[in-house]
């Protein structure tokens, strides 16, 4: 079982955030900080499957679980990062149930999905654990490490987000709260009564269909406040923010 499931089973609280700066450095460094997971962004940051790799073996490395946002919902969009070991696949500007059932058979083996089987990185092409197990004992292992995660952050996918939830094959739901607000026309406005509610109404989905829920969060005083709320997993912030407040916070606290 994929290691942030079995966090969240155990009543834990996987805490994680982006990574846009590019660089296994990058990484390396986050894996002294006591964060549980990181996503490596190939919608907005710089990333290909290449250096997407370099962050995944980083991750590895360092002890945090690699998730990728993906930038396509497209063949080689899923499964060639899949296949280079990241840990589950966050897949923005979801707007329809269709998008998610392309998406289960993209990314997830037979019987649930379509995925093209080979041997390669994640299980060391083929010469690592479960490689030596029978064919469909390892398409089944490997549908459950590799965590597919549809992001909520479009008035349709909001529309739709029961259907969605329950899809064989979805394992969680990332829900995306600035573009949220921004498709429901309150850009911004997080405490908007009608955003709440589109929150609550994505965590009675994935609860009732035994899923798992993830948060984005540019502000730390609310990672508390999404774990009260009922949220498994929360992404505070990304990298290079985090960089540049820290040191902005330290230049006003030195010069005045």
């Amino acid at each position: 079982m994929n290691k942030l499931v079995e966090m969240v089973r155990a009543g834990r609280k996987p805490l994680g955030t982006f990574v846009e700066l590019g660089g296994a450095n990058v990484v390396e460094a986050l894996g002294q900080t006591g964060l549980d997971f990181i996503i490596v962004d190939n919608e907005h940051g710089p990333f290909d499957v290449e250096s997407s790799l370099e962050c995944i073996r980083a991750a590895e490395g360092a002890g945090l679980t690699p998730l990728c946002r993906v930038r396509e919902l497209s063949r080689p969009g899923i499964m060639k990062l899949l296949d280079q070991g990241a840990a589950g696949l966050i897949v923005p500007f979801i707007e329809t149930v269709d998008q998610v059932k392309d998406l289960v058979a993209l990314g997830k083996y037979a019987p649930i999905g379509k995925r093209g089987f080979s041997g390669s990185r994640k299980d060391r092409w083929s010469f690592a654990h479960p490689g030596g197990l029978p064919l469909q004992e390892q398409l089944d292992y490997w549908n459950g490490q590799s965590l597919l995660i549809p992001q909520c952050e479009t008035a349709g996918c909001l529309e739709h987000i029961e259907e969605i939830a329950s899809l064989d094959g979805v394992d969680g739901i990332f829900v995306g709260p600035f573009d949220l607000s921004i498709s429901l026309g309150i850009p911004g406005q997080f405490q908007n009564a009608r955003l709440l509610a589109a929150f609550h109404r994505v965590l009675a989905a994935c609860r009732a269909a035994g899923k798992f829920s993830m948060i984005f969060t540019a502000d730390p005083a609310w990672i508390r406040d999404y774990y009260a709320m009922g949220f498994d997993m929360v992404t505070y912030s990304m990298d290079a923010a985090v960089l540049i407040q820290g040191f902005k916070d330290l230049v006003k606290d030195v010069q005045g």
